[in-house]
């Protein structure tokens, strides 16, 4: 009986440790995290950070608090970083899509400046007629 409980006692740490060692994932919390981590990439490299710094800082900071979440090796973790990995892509795109406006705002604005400049020009050119 004795042995019986050393052998279980020294057997469910090995067994506790494998478990934690071979811990993945859910294939659907991994996917999600590859999704955003491409999503925030994508964004550094276009001229996101510069038009909607706040939000894209937002998203970066819900995906490193998703990473820490999976890191944890957990359901609950998973459950966790999956959620925070949802909400860093919608405030990703939510930052890509307001530097788009942004950036169209100002191409908007500047053709209607050359548009205002070109009729003041074609006003200087117009010489009035003489009437006898």
């Amino acid at each position: 009986m004795k042995a019986h409980r050393i052998v279980l006692a020294l057997g469910l740490p090995l067994l506790m440790v494998q478990a934690c060692a071979s811990y993945r994932p859910a294939e659907e919390v991994t996917a999600q995290m590859a999704r955003t981590e491409a999503i925030l990439q994508q964004a550094d490299r276009s001229s996101v950070a510069v038009n909607s710094l706040p939000e894209l800082q937002a998203a970066k900071d819900k995906y490193a608090e998703a990473q820490r979440s999976l890191a944890k090796k957990s359901r609950d973790g998973d459950n966790m970083a999956l959620q925070l990995a949802k909400q860093a892509e919608v405030d990703a795109n939510y930052a890509t899509a307001k530097s788009g406006s942004k950036t169209q705002a100002n191409a908007a604005r500047e053709v209607q400046n050359g548009v205002e400049a070109l009729k003041d020009e074609a006003a200087r050119n117009v010489t009035p007629t003489a009437t006898p």
